[in-house]
């Protein structure tokens, strides 16, 4: 099934064909997951991650099969309904009390990566949450700028405009955030 395309794999998939489930899955499930986690990480639902990729792929099999012939191109649609679906989780936790624990969204190994992570994390909370989505759905979904088109429903050319002062943005907090702390190094209590 390796050269199958996505559209073949949905609708193979669509039918019960499970070989064709689990390519899909193996081809998208993770970039979605780890969008629904990086979405959620500061909810009380950052665990749901997989929770809501699952629900997307069941929500996708209940479809009619002509709404499948419409879609231009399946990461683009799957990233848009677990985009869409990570953003109401995150309200649906934020409106209420949540017993859930906040949980990490990746898995630490190294202490100098787990500093690295948590620096780029923090600088990503930082800068605007049209930056930080726009970078996110690049990076983490891995899309191109024809996908990030479809998703966002934007224009191509407005986006990469849009992520390159996004990138520049994250440097920028980066670089202040290293220069206050080499300027920290040197100072005595």
């Amino acid at each position: 099934m390796d050269n199958t395309s996505d559209h073949d794999l949905l609708r193979l998939m669509h039918r019960g064909d499970h070989a064709a489930a689990r390519e899909l899955w193996s081809r998208l499930g993770g970039r979605l997951t780890a969008l629904a986690a990086s979405m959620l990480r500061h909810s009380a639902g950052a665990s749901l991650g997989p929770d809501v990729v699952q629900g997307v792929f069941l929500k996708v099999l209940r479809l009619p099969t002509r709404e499948l012939k419409s879609i231009i191109d399946v990461a683009a649609w799957l990233t848009t309904l677990v985009r869409h679906e990570a953003i109401d989780t995150r309200r649906r936790l934020d409106r209420g009390p949540s017993r859930v624990p906040a949980v990490q969204a990746y898995e630490i190994v190294d202490t100098r990566e787990a500093t690295a992570d948590a620096e780029l994390l923090s600088a990503l909370d930082s800068i605007e949450e049209h930056q930080r989505e726009l970078i996110l759905l690049k990076h983490v979904a891995g899309l191109t700028f024809d996908q990030l088109a479809l998703v966002l429903e934007e224009n191509r050319d407005t986006l990469a405009s849009r992520y390159r002062v996004a990138l520049q943005r994250l440097r920028e907090v980066m670089s202040e955030r290293e220069s206050a702390a080499r300027a920290g190094v040197g100072r005595s209590s």
